[in-house]
């Protein structure tokens, strides 16, 4: 998976999951609702510090973001006998 469209779906499943509007996620974090929008739509490359805002904002850690949360970790890959 890209690694934008899996930090676009865990920012927006961990948002959600707190029930939290764009317009409070940017007033916790400091980064703008336009930026986080266009990261959860994976339009954005945002640096580590706005990545590590927006973790702390959502109470979790930066790997946290990174977390294919979707089944199967997207870095694997089926290898027959070999």
């Amino acid at each position: 998976m890209d690694i934008h469209l899996l930090i676009a779906r865990r920012v927006r499943a961990l948002r959600d999951a707190q029930h939290l509007s764009l317009e409070a996620l940017a007033a916790r974090s400091g980064v703008s609702r336009s930026n986080i929008s266009l990261i959860e739509r994976g339009e954005s490359s945002p640096t580590a510090a706005v990545l590590d805002k927006l973790a702390s904002a959502l109470g979790v850690a930066l790997a946290a973001l990174f977390e294919d949360k979707g089944g199967a970790d997207a870095r694997a890959s089926p290898r027959g006998p070999g």
